[in-house]
C-alpha cells in the first residue's frame, strides 16, 4: 500500500477461525536503544521536536537500523550522533516490540557505559539538546507524565531490573 523511506504499509491477508481477515501491518527494520551513563552516574537521555505529536519529548538516544547493519553498530552510531559520546563498554539488555498488534518494528536495547567524547554529525533533520538526569530525576520526570516515549520508559525499567 504505502513504501516510505523508513517503513511500509501493506495489507495482509489471513485465516482465523475460519474466515479470511486482512491485516494493515507496519513493516519497520528495526532500531537500537541506548541508555548511556556518564561517569557522574546520569543517565543521558536527549530532549528533541517530535513531528508526529507536535511536542518537544525526553527520550534515549535511538535509531533506525541501515539495511544489513547489525544492532550494535546501529548503536554505536546513533549514540555518537545523538550524544557525542562513544562508549568503551556496550552491553545488550534486550529488546522489545514497539505496538506488535500493527508493526513489526523490534528495538535493541544498549546499555552504554565508560563514556568518551567523539563526536558524529547528526541527521540534517535531527536537532538534539543532550539532557543528563540521576536515576531519581528521571523517576520524578516519568511519575509527572513528561517522559512519557514507550522505549525510554521500557529501557529504563529494563535498565533498574539488570541492576538490582
Amino acid at each position: 500500500m504505502y513504501q516510505g523511506r523508513i517503513i511500509q504499509l501493506k495489507l495482509e491477508t489471513y485465516r482465523f477461525d475460519h474466515r479470511t481477515k486482512v491485516a494493515e501491518i507496519i513493516h519497520h527494520p528495526g532500531a537500537a536503544v541506548i541508555l548511556p551513563i556518564d561517569p557522574e552516574g546520569r543517565l543521558l537521555f536527549i530532549r528533541q521536536w517530535r513531528r508526529a505529536i507536535g511536542e518537544i519529548t525526553i527520550e534515549l538516544p535511538a535509531g533506525t537500523l541501515e539495511k544489513n547493519e547489525e544492532p550494535i553498530a546501529c548503536a554505536k552510531r546513533e549514540l555518537q550522533e545523538e550524544t557525542g559520546f562513544a562508549a568503551r563498554k556496550l552491553t545488550s539488555l534486550g529488546g522489545f516490540y514497539t505496538a506488535p498488534g500493527f508493526c513489526d518494528e523490534y528495538l535493541h536495547l544498549f546499555l552504554a557505559e565508560e563514556l568518551y567524547p567523539s563526536p558524529l554529525p547528526p541527521d540534517d533533520d535531527e536537532v538534539i539538546e543532550l539532557f543528563p538526569l540521576t536515576a531519581s530525576e528521571a523517576r520524578q520526570l516519568i511519575e509527572q507524565n513528561k517522559i512519557h516515549d514507550a522505549k525510554t520508559l521500557v529501557g529504563i525499567l529494563k535498565y533498574l531490573c539488570a541492576v538490582g
